[in-house]
């Protein structure tokens, strides 16, 4: 993975809230598979591998994330530095 990518990925886990980078690529690996195994239940006309992926992240900016039962999110403050 290169640093611009990396870069990147860092970039959207703290825009979107998520843990870390890992985080976000399970994520995106989750509606990789699930897009998957929805093409492969249904059986449709030809579609682009453009239209799919558009879809994919269609779906993708309206998730957001849900709180797990009894997990409290955690606010994380920089440290101040000593005096």
């Amino acid at each position: 993975m290169s640093e611009e990518m990396y870069n990147s990925l860092q970039r959207i886990a703290k825009e979107y809230r998520f843990k870390n980078v890992c985080e976000v690529a399970v994520t995106l690996l989750g509606l990789f598979l699930k897009q998957n195994r929805k093409a492969e239940d249904t059986p449709k006309e030809e579609e682009s591998d453009e239209d799919v992926i558009r879809e994919m992240f269609s779906e993708f900016e309206q998730w957001e994330p849900t709180p797990q039962p009894g997990h409290v999110p955690r606010i994380h403050r920089p440290r101040r530095g000593k005096p």
